[in-house]
Formats: structure tokens, sequence, C-alpha cells
């Protein structure tokens, strides 16, 4: 970090410290002076790692609320690509993702990270227009690359959601294990908690695409395992896939329970949350 960096990281805490009606002593403790907290504020020297922590922690800030003001309150690249090829892929819009990816272009043109962020994009294609050919060398970068990860951070889990439509039933439900495995340190924090149970409903409806009943069980406990009260969100959905697995395995069922459902989903007056049930209810039973 250069001397610039280092003078508006400072100014940046100094700013965020001051806003919060905090002094300097009120966030210095044993093992973080009020003189090291002044000359890191004054761009004069930097803050050790374990000591940064302490310093954000002081201002009641978390390291995540502190990274995104460093960045200037802006989402990473990343996940702004994402947002793009959620939005386009809902549009069913295949030329503006064709377009998206023409235009596309990571930091470096052979990197690992580049070339996977690229396959969210065809992947995204792919689910619209199976005719799109993903060549074999892109599906066991997939596959190798998340295996090769030990600890699942938000990135893992959203290069896995996203290319689930590309990924053979073997090597999704190969992987799909491993995520539960390798996603347990990081479970703790809100937004992944919020990613992992994504991740596990999108596998759910994919495994009810390919009829692959028998797993879907499997991972609906999984998901299960996970959820509290206040997860509404997560609890709608997993209730509602649980339905069209009751319809599909059982001759018994009746598809009405399903619409019945979706009725009672409406009452609680989200319509783009409606729209989104019925769609996937489709693409379920016609696949």
């Amino acid at each position: 970090m250069n001397s610039t960096d280092l003078m508006r990281l400072g100014e940046l805490y100094k700013e965020l410290r001051i806003a919060r009606g905090l002094r300097l002593k009120d966030v210095a403790r044993d093992n973080l002076s009020v003189s090291q907290l002044s000359k890191f504020e004054n761009g004069q020297s930097m803050l050790a790692a374990d000591k940064l922590l302490l310093a954000i922690s002081g201002i009641h800030m978390t390291f995540a609320e502190f990274g995104h003001a460093v960045n200037g309150y802006k989402v990473s690249d990343f996940f702004q690509l994402g947002t793009k090829v959620a939005e386009l892929q809902t549009a069913s819009d295949i030329d503006g993702l064709k377009e998206l990816l023409s235009q596309y272009k990571g930091d470096d043109i052979f990197s690992v990270y580049n070339r996977l962020n690229e396959l969210i994009i065809k992947s995204a294609i792919y689910s619209l227009d199976p005719n799109v050919k993903i060549e074999e060398s892109d599906k066991q970068l997939l596959t190798e690359y998340l295996y090769s990860i030990e600890e699942w951070t938000e990135y893992e889990l959203y290069i896995f959601g996203g290319c689930l439509a590309i990924l053979s039933d073997e090597d999704m439900i190969f992987l799909g294990k491993a995520f539960i495995e390798r996603d347990k340190i990081f479970l703790s924090l809100p937004q992944h908690r919020k990613a992992a149970h994504i991740t596990l409903l999108n596998i759910i409806m994919t495994l009810l695409e390919r009829r692959q009943l028998f797993y879907v069980d499997f991972f609906i406990k999984k998901l299960e395992e996970l959820i509290i009260y206040q997860d509404m969100f997560t609890i709608v959905s997993l209730n509602f896939f649980k339905k069209i697995h009751t319809y599909l395995s059982e001759e018994s069922s009746h598809k009405s329970d399903i619409e019945d459902y979706i009725n009672l989903v409406k009452q609680l007056g989200n319509p783009q949350f409606v729209q989104i049930l019925h769609r996937t209810l489709s693409v379920i039973l016609d696949s």
C-alpha cells in the first residue's frame, strides 16, 4: 500500500469514527493505543492486521462493512457482473447475455478466475438455450476448482449455484455433497448463510427438473437443518419445492395442492415472488 492509499484509508477510518461520536480513547484498548490509532488516521503508519480488526470493531463496524466503505460503497466487480447476468437471465435475454460475454474481460484472460467468471455467463446462456456448446475443458475447470477449495466462500457458492445448468447429474450431486461438507466455517455470517440457502434451493430445483427425486430428499433435509424462524424466504420456497416433490413422486397427489399454496403466498403481497413461483413450476413440470 503506497502512502496515498494509506492516507485515504486512515482518513476514511477517522471520518467513520467521528460520525459515530467516538473519540480515539473510546476505541483504544490494551493492545491498541491512542498513539497507534492517531498515526494510522494521519497516514503516518499502517496498523497490523490484528490491530486493524480491533480498530474496526472498536467503531462498531464489521470488517465487511468497513471493506464496503473502502470500496466506495460499491459492490465488487464480480458481484456486479452476477447481478447483471441474473437480470438478463430472468428476462430470457440471450442476445444480451451473448453481448455481455463478448464485452466481459477480466484482469488476465488466462487466469482461472476470469475463466470461471466467463463460465457464469455461458451457463446462463446455456440455461436458456441448451443447444449452446459448453466445452468439456470448462466443465473440468469448474469441478476441479470447486473440489480443490477446502472452505467455500460466497464466491464458490455463487460459482457453483450459477453453473448448475452445465453440470451432469453426477457432478452436481458430488459437488453438492462437497459443498455441504466444506461450507461450515462461514455459516455464522448472515450474508454467507443467505448465499448457502440460495445455493441449496437452486440444487433442489435443478434436481426436481431432472427428476432426481431420491437426492432431492437428501438436500431438503440438509437445508432444513440450517433454517431458523427468521428465514421466511427460504421456508416459503422450500415448502413450495416439497409440494412439487410430493406431486412428482406420489400418484395420489394433485397439482391443485401446489396452486393452492401459490395462492396462499400471493396473500403476502409480493406479486413478483408469486410470478417466480408460477414460472418455476412451469419449468419443472415441463422439463
